[in-house]
């Protein structure tokens, strides 16, 4: 199968792009297979390379390849190996990382989270799925894995047209469950990859929770505000911290921040199960104040009509923070929203503090972690920024 592009159309490709909408498509030559490899062209019959076709999607084409090259097993056990070996070039002490990145490390649609020797995978392209098996194979064979799990219950596979879904895909023995504790920067965490959020773990703040460390003493007071499984948490305990709250309206969360405690012995963090703005109405009453706290919240938009209002819901957020801390004091503040630019997030700070008549100074600015990376010529996967900030 072939498709041919509308006249100027491939600008976007050949500078690094991976997509192609349906609406830049002018003509198929071929029988057009769903989530099948297809060749792509130029209005003027210049072979593009290749990719994954779906007539379903909005982004009717993933780019794989610019060469004529075979998209097979051997294909994809080469990109996964060359991201593996980028990321142990970076860090080679690290046993778990993303060690697939979909678009960014050049494999449309697909994510493997590594913990130890468990993965868990998501796959958001049709034509993708139709290699589930394959690297399942890679991740037994080459990878040496002893459990693999799909966790597709994302609403991004029906716009792809496919089922949202989680199984088991491999186990070595019934066993393996039992001990599924790995060691992130020398702290103990106990992986739910079944049912756990996303991939089962958080691995993009990995290098951000690190720095908390920088930031408490053990006679700070730290309030960790949407704190999922208790990374910020636990690092900050690890430095000496004895006198943290941690808050998060998941019971599973929270469940699992109590149990990382006790796997490393970590006292003094009390876990809240409620919603971040009830607990909010709740502190204000009490008129307590923290030296740190930590802003984590899932993505407050998932489209550009809904930015208005996330922009309001983040100056709310911030704001309230911001009233919280004692003069002098620091708050590490996130938005995984791709739609919030940073300049955007930079004026919602602006704004933030001077709802809360706080004067502010940009300390440290942090992305993703870096087997997170990001490609320049799509903004689509430049999704995290975080901002460190001193509040006087």
């Amino acid at each position: 199968m072939k498709i041919y592009l509308k006249k100027n159309e491939e600008r976007r490709l050949n500078i690094g792009h991976q997509w192609i909408f349906s609406n830049e498509i002018e003509k198929f030559d071929g029988e057009i297979t769903d989530g099948g490899v297809t060749e792509v062209y130029s209005s003027r019959n210049e072979f593009l390379g290749k990719g994954f076709y779906n007539k379903h999607s909005l982004i009717a084409y993933r780019h794989l390849t610019d060469s004529d090259e075979n998209i097979d097993g051997n294909f994809f056990r080469k990109r996964i190996k060359t991201a593996e070996q980028h990321r142990l070039k970076i860090h080679p002490e690290r046993t778990s990382f993303r060690l697939c990145n979909s678009e960014s490390d050049f494999l449309p649609g697909l994510i493997i989270d590594k913990f130890d020797n468990m993965y868990s995978i998501q796959i958001f392209s049709k034509g993708m799925e139709n290699f589930k098996n394959t690297i399942v194979d890679i991740l037994k064979d080459d990878l040496k894995a002893d459990f693999i799990a799909e966790k597709n219950d994302n609403e991004l596979r029906v716009l792809e047209g496919l089922e949202k879904m989680q199984n088991i895909l491999f186990q070595k023995d019934d066993n393996i469950l039992k001990n599924n504790v790995v060691s992130i920067d020398n702290i103990k965490y106990n992986i739910d990859i079944t049912n756990g959020q996303k991939t089962g773990f958080y691995l993009d703040q990995s290098f951000n929770r690190l720095k908390i460390r920088q930031y408490v003493t053990e006679n700070s007071t730290v309030l960790d505000l949407f704190c999922n499984e208790g990374g910020f948490s636990l690092n900050a305990a690890s430095v000496g911290c004895r006198d943290i709250t941690a808050v998060d309206s998941s019971e599973h969360s929270i469940a699992q921040a109590k149990k990382n405690a006790e796997l490393n012995g970590f006292q003094g963090i009390e876990f809240i199960k409620d919603d971040v703005n009830s607990y909010f109405d709740k502190i204000f009453q009490s008129k307590q104040k923290f030296n740190v706290i930590v802003l984590d919240p899932p993505s407050f938009t998932k489209s550009k009509k809904n930015v208005p209002s996330a922009i309001k819901g983040y100056i709310e957020l911030n704001y309230k923070a911001m009233r919280l801390l004692h003069k002098n004091s620091f708050l590490f503040t996130y938005s995984c929203s791709h739609h919030i630019s940073e300049t955007a997030f930079e004026d919602i700070l602006v704004k933030a503090a001077a709802q809360a008549n706080r004067r502010i100074q940009i300390v440290d600015f942090a992305n993703c972690t870096y087997d997170h990376p990001v490609l320049p010529q799509m903004s689509e996967t430049k999704y995290l920024k975080g901002y460190i900030i001193f509040v006087k």
